[in-house]
């Protein structure tokens, strides 16, 4: 009886290559399985759901993890509290917390729907977040802090006019850096208060526009190796930051590629990921090269990539990004999902 042995297993990956050109007795496609160095194959992990589990309606948005619950987040026109926690795994005790921040008395429940999280970043054991109660028209930014005896989630709102409401955040040297509105700095608050974004000689901002062209903007910020990376969709900025202000600098520019997603960068194990407009790469990578090439680690999905128009809209005059990323530490993974396309907003 005819039959075939496959000893070449990195056509499974390689999809960018097309079949007509892969070696002999390479399998193109792989069905839950991972090729690991030197060519062994590896079942993916399974994965089964928790016993409780939970249902979150359309007020509220986002799933973030800090000091052992899971947070969720909403904004909107009614005077009220929200949910309480609730523990979501019986197993474990897991639980989630629900992150909510009245913006006015009145209003009906059912507009809470039009609730949006603009962006969240870690914030001691909760969170700073931007959020919206209809749909990015107006913006409110607040800390969110949990006590860890009664489970209690509880906002204080940040009125300095001088916050961005881009929602594009990271936290780093005991500040919050964020994105400008209109993509030309970023902006930060005062060290130990993300509520301070005025004082002088302590809060302030980067002039990043000074190393891209005209016509660019920041779209996404993360944290490679002590610095933080400023992302064009042409280019990356690593700054040197630190509690003084005046220590601030740039300390290189990486062009050639970036991305216009923020929520596609994410850290794994000392490198930084993100989805750019040809593919998955990795800074450790770029930074290494002179050119992106085709050892980066974003050749391998390339057919998964689609166009930037494709995979971020403009809503109420404001960039929404589309793209959703993870790391899966314990598998060792970069997870990114992405819709097939999106309608005007």
């Amino acid at each position: 009886m005819p039959s075939v042995t496959f000893d070449k297993f990195d056509g499974g990956l390689l999809l960018a290559r097309p079949s007509s050109v892969a070696p002999a007795n390479s399998l193109r496609k792989l069905i839950n399985m991972d090729v690991q160095p030197g060519g062994w194959l590896r079942s993916r992990p399974k994965w089964k759901p928790a016993v409780g589990g939970f249902t979150l309606g359309p007020q509220w948005k986002g799933l973030e993890s800090n000091a052992g619950y899971l947070w969720t987040f909403s904004c909107w026109d009614v005077a009220s509290t929200g949910f309480t926690s609730e523990v979501v795994n019986l197993d474990t005790g897991d639980r989630i917390v629900y992150a909510f921040l009245s913006s006015g008395v009145g209003g009906d429940f059912a507009e809470a729907a039009r609730a949006r999280l603009l962006g969240v970043s870690r914030w001691n054991n909760g969170f700073v977040a931007v959020l919206s109660p209809d749909d990015g028209v107006t913006c409110f930014a607040a800390v969110f802090a949990v006590n860890t005896v009664t489970h209690v989630v509880t906002p204080t709102a940040i009125t300095d006019v001088n916050m961005p409401k881009s929602g594009i955040m990271v936290t780093a040297a005991g500040r919050i850096f964020s994105v400008s509105d209109d993509g030309q700095t970023v902006r930060f608050c005062a060290v130990g208060n993300p509520a301070d974004w005025t004082t002088a000689g302590n809060a302030g901002f980067l002039p990043v526009s000074q190393h891209f062209a005209s016509g660019q903007r920041a779209y996404g910020l993360g944290l490679y190796q002590g610095k933080l990376a400023v992302f064009t969709d042409q280019s990356i900025q690593l700054w040197t930051v630190d509690p003084d202000p005046t220590a601030m600098a740039l300390d290189r520019v990486v062009d050639g590629v970036g991305t216009r997603h923020h929520t596609s960068i994410v850290s794994l194990y000392g490198d930084l990921l993100f989805l750019s407009e040809t593919g998955v790469r990795s800074l450790t990578t770029l930074s290494n090269a002179l050119f992106p090439s085709d050892v980066d680690v974003g050749l391998p999905i390339k057919q998964f990539t689609k166009s930037p128009e494709s995979l971020t809209r403009f809503s109420n005059g404001g960039l929404q990004p589309s793209v959703i990323a993870m790391a899966a530490g314990p598998v060792s993974q970069y997870w990114l999902s992405a819709p097939g396309r999106w309608t005007e907003g």
